[in-house]
């Protein structure tokens, strides 16, 4: 684009989109690593809904897996994996890198090092065990924990587990010592597939959280197509 002509501000507007438009190709798998992520994300939906018994142990190397790679191609994550402290293991640590504080004010992560579990279950998951997530998340001072699974969170209502992440946000009073648990599953990995970052979703569903809404209010703005086969409130 050519900045003759432009005012200064139509020129640092310009800026401004270009310096957006670069984090948003950087973040975004490329066609390399689409058709990589769509041979991960085949496999996992064969074992999961394919008419062969697949064990417990494949169904989770596929998610762990996929879950990698996807974190890995965000390029703003230096990603540690089954690492383990006093009390717990954790499945994968995730740290900002250089890339990641330089683009933090495209996306809204509080602190530099998070948490990430990846849940191997054959349905949704319970309400107990994101409390037992919050608990990790607390004793390691993170602010954000992200938890991958095949079936997403159990229900919708404020006794579920979906309910649980709401009550921990507003656990506290201060907006910058909340604490985010952010459910990945697979309509989100299908929607990556068609576009869509994972940074991208992580910070639609953050902003969910934050005025109290579906994630999908956010998404169906964006990408429409996306949400024909949506079934978030499901249990």
């Amino acid at each position: 684009m050519s900045d003759v002509g432009l005012t200064a501000k139509e020129y640092i507007l310009s800026q401004f989109a270009d310096e957006k438009k670069r984090f948003r190709e950087i973040t975004r798998l490329d066609e390399k690593d689409e058709h990589e992520y769509k041979v991960l994300l085949e496999k996992l939906i064969t074992l999961h809904e394919g008419s062969g018994k697949a064990s417990t142990a494949d169904k989770g190397r596929a998610l762990e897996n996929l879950v990698t790679f996807l974190l890995e191609k965000s390029s703003i994550f230096d990603v540690y994996d089954n690492i383990r402290n006093t009390t717990n293991e954790i499945d994968q640590l995730l740290e900002l890198n250089h890339i990641g504080k330089r683009l933090k004010d495209f996306i809204t992560l509080p602190g530099e090092m998070f948490l990430s579990e990846c849940k191997n279950y054959n349905k949704k998951i319970s309400v107990t065990w994101v409390g037992k997530f919050y608990t990790l998340l607390a004793s390691n001072q993170s602010k954000i924990g992200l938890l991958f699974s095949y079936y997403g969170l159990s229900g919708s209502n404020w006794s579920s587990a979906t309910g649980l992440t709401r009550k921990i946000f507003l656990l506290k009073e201060k907006l910058e010592d909340r604490t985010y648990i952010i459910d990945i599953n697979i309509n989100d990995f299908k929607a990556i597939e068609q576009g869509e970052s994972l940074l991208e979703i992580i910070d639609l569903k953050m902003k969910a959280l934050r005025i109290q809404t579906n994630f999908d209010k956010f998404l169906k703005e964006k990408h429409p197509a996306l949400l024909e086969n949506w079934d978030d409130d499901a249990d």
